[in-house]
């Protein structure tokens, strides 16, 4: 390295900085990039058999939950006999809706009825007594 004034090697102060300066940006992007390799290492989530057991795990997982939305989609049941309220198939529900609506006024009237009834609040609880009394 020389300084363009002399023909010299470098020993200004100018130059010696420059050459820190470039020195200390290499240091840093050396750094940088240890520090990404390292967070890169620590991060990795394991072996590729690990991967592939959990990848088995949340497709089993899945199907169950599948199978389970599928089977209450498509089966009868009592949600609440208290109020009234049973599960019924999709396609029957479908049926059911399409033959109330041939006359909508009525159909809305029985819904609104429902949904009331669905929704009661529950009884008051009874208050406790005073220990005074």
């Amino acid at each position: 390295m020389s300084c363009p004034e002399s023909q010299e090697p470098c020993c200004s102060p100018a130059c010696r900085s420059k050459l820190a300066y470039f020195i200390a940006i290499v240091v840093v992007f050396l750094v940088v990039g240890g520090l990404a390799k390292m967070l890169q290492h620590y991060t990795e989530t394991g072996s590729q058999a690990a991967r592939e057991a959990r990848a088995r795990e949340r497709a089993k997982a899945q199907s169950e939950v599948r199978q389970a939305a599928a089977q209450e989609l498509n089966t009868s049941a009592v949600v609440s006999k208290d109020k009234g309220i049973y599960r019924i198939p999709v396609t029957a529900a479908m049926e059911l809706t399409f033959k109330d609506y041939q006359n909508p006024a009525a159909s809305r009237a029985d819904f609104i009825t429902r949904v009331d009834k669905a929704n009661a609040a529950p009884p008051k609880a009874p208050e406790k007594k005073s220990d005074f009394e």
